[in-house]
């Protein structure tokens, strides 16, 4: 697929089949986070992949208690095949930071030096190069957050103390028959690229060419 036609194509999936995916279409879809920039080439970023309805109970039962999954409006992610928790690693920074070669930044002093946490930067490139990797797969994607949950998954995970959630990644065939209903925010119009004058007040454009104009 044409990477422009990929971008257009990009959209959260809400409904799944059950089915499994292959190994080694998860292979290519997991090969792209790899390939992504990292700071220092630090590659502090963690997934911890659930394949198959006995492992994704774990993220479920931390995450969605069951009193509550009756009334829950998208249950078609219930059954989604495949989660992929994503997780950055401050320490792996400050650690790299730390090298012979990046000592003279002064960022090896601890997390808090870094006025931009490029550990959730990397990790977050990785959570769309998953998206994009999966959508040219053919599959469907949905990222959400773990919120006030995170904690409660990341001890059901066994992930170290010290790593900052990113998000999840819900991967799977989309159910055709799903009624793939948007979410609330689906119908807010996209800001302009530039300011040409017939976009309203309030939608400041994405593009400010020279200076910032607001």
């Amino acid at each position: 697929m044409e990477f422009a036609d990929l971008v257009r194509r990009r959209r959260m999936t809400r409904d799944f089949l059950a089915d499994p995916i292959g190994d080694s279409v998860l292979e290519r879809v997991f090969e792209a986070a790899r390939r992504v920039p990292s700071a220092g080439n630090a590659q502090g970023c963690d997934l911890v992949v659930l394949n198959g309805p006995a492992e994704t109970a774990r993220y479920w039962d931390a995450a969605l208690p069951a009193s509550r999954r009756e009334t829950f409006r998208w249950k078609g992610l219930l059954v989604c095949p495949v989660l992929v928790t994503v997780w950055a690693d401050p320490a792996a920074y400050v650690a790299r930071y730390a090298e012979a070669d990046k000592q003279r930044t002064g960022l090896s002093a601890g997390s808090d030096a870094w006025s931009t946490p490029y550990w959730i930067v990397d990790a977050s490139f990785a959570a769309m190069a998953l998206q994009y990797a999966a959508i040219d797969e053919g599959l469907g994607v949905l990222f959400f957050g773990m919120f006030d949950h995170a904690p409660s998954v990341a001890a059901a995970l066994g992930v170290p103390a010290g790593h900052e959630p990113i998000g999840t990644l819900a991967i799977g065939w989309p159910d055709p028959s799903g009624s793939e209903s948007p979410g609330a925010s689906a119908g807010r119009p996209r800001r302009p690229m530039f300011d040409d004058g017939k976009a309203p007040v309030s939608m400041n454009p994405l593009v400010h060419r020279g200076r910032y104009r607001g």
